[in-house]
């Protein structure tokens, strides 16, 4: 009788202690929310790099060139910016 009382004691315990270990948290601290909108805003104020690859070019005459790959540098505008912003804070509050 005392295994019994003993095992459902112990398996109600490991149940309710399983649930409170493994539970996903439901609030977020505004702290976390402020640093990760700081993330997105230095990420989308970097510059885009884009790598443009070489290749062969042939000129008029018949004869070809090989043309290096080189690196492009965009920058977004104000009103680019601040729709990807829009959109990353509108994915973050659907999740």
């Amino acid at each position: 009788m005392k295994n019994k009382y003993f095992f459902y004691l112990s398996s109600i315990i490991i149940l309710i202690s399983s649930n409170e270990l493994l539970a996903q948290k439901a609030n977020t601290p505004n702290s976390e929310i402020r640093i990760s909108t700081n993330k997105i805003v230095q990420k989308l104020n970097a510059p885009t790099k884009i790598w443009i690859n070489g290749g062969w070019e042939i000129k008029s005459d018949g004869t070809k060139v090989w043309k290096k790959g080189y690196w492009i540098f965009e920058e977004k505008t104000f009103q680019k910016k601040s729709e990807i912003f829009r959109q990353k804070l509108n994915e973050r509050n659907k999740v």
